[in-house]
């Protein structure tokens, strides 16, 4: 790091929930800021078990929550501890010519707030920004999103989609790091683990980074 690098641009994507939030999520976050742990819990237990599916789980969350002032969604995104050095890496990506993305299922109003970190594109799920407002399926993000955008952004910046580099922690990434070489699972499940072509245990983004820039030769 330090001198700009040699090569070819890149797109290097991040998770979110478990990921620069080792120990959180942007929906529970926001619940526990709302109040609304409990509840939020038996939508979840109901999604889990099929009785909801994402539209429809969305749709609670909304009616549940109702409109989120921007001060509250602020103090939770505020609130929740994140991966040490993320600045760093986004200004090192940003540095080289290379595209950095956050994409998450959780909800716009929370995650829209990274890119105060620098991320050059936040993609997350649109929450509603009217109390009577309907929630459509193609404004929540799911598992199967992730490759979808990834393509879009690289079609976009003219990137190689071959040429990406992921980091995330779970089941939500397995549709994105199976169709990558370059893929790094931190502090990641052992369905995660066992995709990724390498593993990062610990509290730094930028040691992260470091492995993935060994992946592709860059350092």
């Amino acid at each position: 790091m330090g001198e700009p690098r040699s090569g070819r641009r890149r797109l290097f994507v991040f998770d979110m929930d478990g990921t620069l939030l080792p120990d959180a999520t942007g929906m529970v976050a926001l619940a526990t800021a709302l109040g609304t742990a409990d509840a939020v819990d038996e939508l979840e237990r109901r999604f889990a078990d099929g009785t909801l599916d994402t539209v429809g789980f969305t749709t609670e969350i909304h009616r549940l929550w109702g409109v989120i002032a921007p001060e509250v969604a602020r103090a939770a995104f505020d609130g929740c501890a994140k991966l040490a050095d993320i600045h760093r890496v986004t200004a090192d990506i940003a540095r080289n010519g290379d595209v950095s993305c956050l994409i998450t299922m959780s909800q716009n109003v929370f995650a829209d707030h990274f890119l105060d970190f620098g991320f050059d594109h936040v993609h997350a799920s649109a929450y509603p920004a009217e109390a009577g407002a309907v929630v459509r399926a193609e404004d929540v993000l799911t598992p199967e999103s992730k490759p979808v955008i990834v393509r879009e952004l690289c079609e976009r910046h003219g990137l190689d989609y071959g040429d990406t580099v992921a980091f995330g922690d779970s089941g939500s990434d397995l549709p994105l790091f199976r169709s990558l070489k370059y893929t790094v699972s931190v502090n990641g499940t052992p369905s995660i683990a066992d995709v990724s072509a390498a593993e990062y245990r610990g509290g730094s983004l930028l040691d992260a980074y470091r492995i993935a820039l060994d992946l592709i030769g860059a350092q």
